[in-house]
């Protein structure tokens, strides 16, 4: 897929260098005038450019790390459904879990949390800071 994408970019980028030097040189290129010898060279490279986004784009996920289970809870915001008092329910990632708020501090419902660690089946959460 990588090697025929490139190779499709080349070509690209191969004629519409070659249709560039055809109209700064005043020649004809299968009898079309020189603006729509520009203008094609300036779609094929627009055309070029788009298909690397897609290439780096795909690369970019290839390489990409999965994450699941306890390190994609770790550092994830949520919001907390009841009052933690220092145990209650948060709503982290579309799922309800009991959590457990840090150093017995009291999250009230509605506030968002962080999640900074997790134990069995119960997260531990602090009150998120809040952007300015």
């Amino acid at each position: 897929m990588h090697v025929s994408l490139a190779l499709i970019i080349g070509i690209l980028v191969a004629v519409a260098a070659i249709l560039i030097y055809i109209a700064v040189a005043g020649m004809t290129f299968y009898g079309l005038a020189v603006p729509d010898e520009e203008t094609l060279a300036a779609v094929l490279l627009a055309a070029a450019v788009i298909i690397i986004l897609i290439f780096y784009a795909g690369f970019k996920a290839q390489t990409k790390r999965v994450k699941t289970g306890r390190e994609a809870l770790i550092g994830a915001k949520g919001v907390a459904t009841t009052d933690l008092k220092p145990k209650g329910v948060v709503r982290v990632m579309s799922e309800f879990w009991e959590a457990t708020a840090l150093k017995n501090a009291t999250v009230t419902a509605g506030q968002e949390v962080e999640v900074v660690g997790m134990d069995g089946m119960t997260l531990a959460v602090k009150a998120a800071e809040q952007k300015a």
